[in-house]
């Protein structure tokens, strides 16, 4: 007799909400997560009285989007208490000034540029067959509506918030999709108990019906024989048999640590081998004495060249003027800061390969941009924390990208890696193969279509 029916190997968003999806339809489910916490890139920590995301959060659908969807499957619709970004909106800092999008925006660029991206919002609404757009980049969209250099800086900037890589390399489709879904949705937010709120729901949903979660234990291997998944075996030598094993480590990790090359097919392999993964970020957790602003997302940007800004980046040159995206998350909950004081974090786009060597210019440079947005941050500061690409690295891997297998053309829609693996049983979840969305929305999705495959199968085993 098997030990469970499905295995699931990580505990970021992705495990963790198929392993409530498919708990709550009674797979005898068991989660394994290397660290001794559970969320991954989307966890906490405690400091002083502070409760601080490791990573640089704000979610653009929340109960709207995959999320949401996600605990009405399982029946618990208000695990998350989800607080919106209004009142005050979110804000744009561009030359000195605070900024509303996109009202505020028309008073920067002429009329007629305005005009057209306007319309390419308008026309992202009403965009059906998106194929069309998987192989060209926002570049090429955008270029269709204005070539203003201001507008394509802040697009290129909205990419880099979405994605994590530039709008000249950004699949046009995954672009609309995302853009269309907040502008519909309108309900960007964050969770109240800090981002961690979402994978700690879903561990709640996998143990709520029955399931087990088993942390501080890493998998060795993936156990196959006869081309079929039989189970794992732990660092510690236990074999663990299953049905199904469900891989959150990422696609290479699985394919070239856990199972083994020789399982592939050449052609497979050439496809994992050529994946291009999002770049990597810094990010500062900044405690403060008194809160020095009631906003409660801000993202600064400046007039640039995308691609010479890019290549720039990649090369290793770090930039006077860092573009910041700065959620507040005390602003959404007061109760991650101790009373009278208040947590922001400020995060940027980095360099896997160069960054360490540059490591105290690229914090210096952006505090520096920090303090020019928020000028009493000086004044006020108790500390700061660091998060660069190596804290990535250990906490999940995938090369210390921010999210997974990049969004860009020829690795949306079609061309994005399958959930299901080329051996029996085994498949993928997360920001590594399917879904489509931003950061954790993303990992949701890829949970959700995943866990409709696993269904369909075992209903069609069941009942053939």
């Amino acid at each position: 007799m098997l030990d469970y029916d499905l295995i699931i190997i990580g505990g970021g968003v992705g495990g963790t909400a198929i392993g409530a999806i498919l708990a709550s339809k009674g797979f005898k489910t068991l989660l394994i997560e290397k660290n001794k916490f559970i969320g991954g890139r989307c966890s906490s920590y405690e400091k002083e009285g502070f409760k601080i995301d490791i990573g640089v959060h704000t979610f653009g659908r929340t109960s709207r989007g995959p999320h949401g969807k996600i605990l009405n499957m399982i029946g618990m619709e208000d695990a998350i208490d989800w607080v919106l970004c209004r009142n005050p909106g979110p804000r744009w800092f561009y030359q000195g000034k605070f900024w509303k999008f996109p009202r505020e925006l028309k008073e920067l660029i002429p009329n007629s540029d305005f005009s057209s991206l306007m319309k390419l919002f308008r026309d992202s609404m009403k965009m059906k067959n998106l194929e069309e757009f998987e192989r060209k980049s926002v570049k090429d969209l955008l270029s269709q509506y204005t070539d203003n250099n201001l507008v394509h800086s802040f697009v290129d900037i909205i990419s880099l918030l979405y994605f994590v890589v530039p709008y000249y390399q950004t699949s046009a489709s995954e672009f609309v999709r995302c853009l269309s879904s907040l502008s519909a949705d309108f309900s960007m937010g964050y969770p109240k108990g800090g981002c961690e709120a979402i994978p700690l729901s879903y561990a709640q949903g996998i143990e709520k019906f029955g399931g087990n979660i088993l942390t501080g234990q890493s998998v060795k291997k993936i156990i196959v024989e006869n081309e079929k998944v039989q189970g794992i075996e732990l660092d510690n030598g236990k074999f663990i048999s299953s049905k199904f094993v469900i891989s959150n480590a990422g696609i290479r990790e699985t394919v070239n640590i856990m199972i083994d090359r020789k399982f592939f097919e050449g052609n497979y392999l050439t496809k994992v081998d050529n994946l291009k993964y999002s770049i990597s970020a810094l990010t500062l957790k900044v405690a403060l004495k008194k809160p020095i602003t009631d906003f409660k997302l801000v993202t600064s940007f400046s007039l640039h060249e995308p691609e010479a800004s890019f290549n720039s980046l990649i090369n290793g040159k770090v930039p006077e003027e860092v573009s910041l995206f700065i959620p507040i998350p005390s602003n959404y909950d007061s109760n991650l800061a101790p009373k009278g004081k208040q947590l922001l974090i400020a995060g940027t786009a980095v360099p896997q390969e160069n960054f360490e060597k540059n490591r105290e210019k690229w914090i210096k440079n952006s505090l520096k941009s920090l303090e020019t947005i928020f000028p009493d941050l000086s004044d006020n500061l108790l500390w700061y924390d660091v998060s660069t690409p190596r804290d990535l690295d250990k906490l999940g891997g995938k090369e210390a990208s921010v999210i997974g297998i990049s969004q860009i053309t020829k690795q949306t829609g079609n061309d994005r890696p399958s959930p299901v693996l080329p051996i029996e049983g085994l498949y993928l979840v997360g920001g590594d193969a399917g879904g489509w969305g931003i950061g954790t929305e993303l990992a949701a999705k890829s949970a959700i279509e995943c866990s409709e495959i696993i269904l369909a199968k075992y209903q069609k085993r069941k009942y053939s």
